[in-house]
């Protein structure tokens, strides 16, 4: 099955790449904990997206509103990775803003479907 090319799809995948090349270099001691869940909300937030797009009407409004849910926990998590000094200011800025322009593309999604 082939991923749609929009924008919100596409720039979903491109920062799960982004995360998981700069994860690698996070400490080993936290990779069971942190990391992992760090790795996994940025997976989980993509399969709901994926979900809403294989669904219609009423469900495709859930996977919607719980991927919003998943984009403030990843935001949320990605905090503590400059706290931690894992993540420059740099990079932590590139991160927020581009959680940012998904935001806003999940948003207009979202907003579609209470139509």
């Amino acid at each position: 099955m082939q991923h749609p090319d929009t924008p919100l799809f596409v720039k979903t995948h491109d920062f799960v790449l982004w995360l998981l090349r700069h994860t690698t270099r996070f400490p080993k001691n936290l990779r069971h904990s942190y990391t992992n869940r760090l790795e996994s909300l940025a997976f989980e937030f993509e399969q709901l997206l994926i979900m809403a797009n294989s669904s219609r009407g009423v469900h495709r409004g859930e996977y919607l509103r719980q991927a919003d849910g998943k984009l403030a926990c990843l935001r949320a998590m990605l905090r503590y990775s400059y706290d931690l000094q894992f993540l420059s200011g740099q990079q932590i800025k590139y991160s927020a803003e581009y959680l940012e322009q998904l935001g806003r593309l999940l948003g207009a999604w979202l907003k579609g479907t209470d139509r």
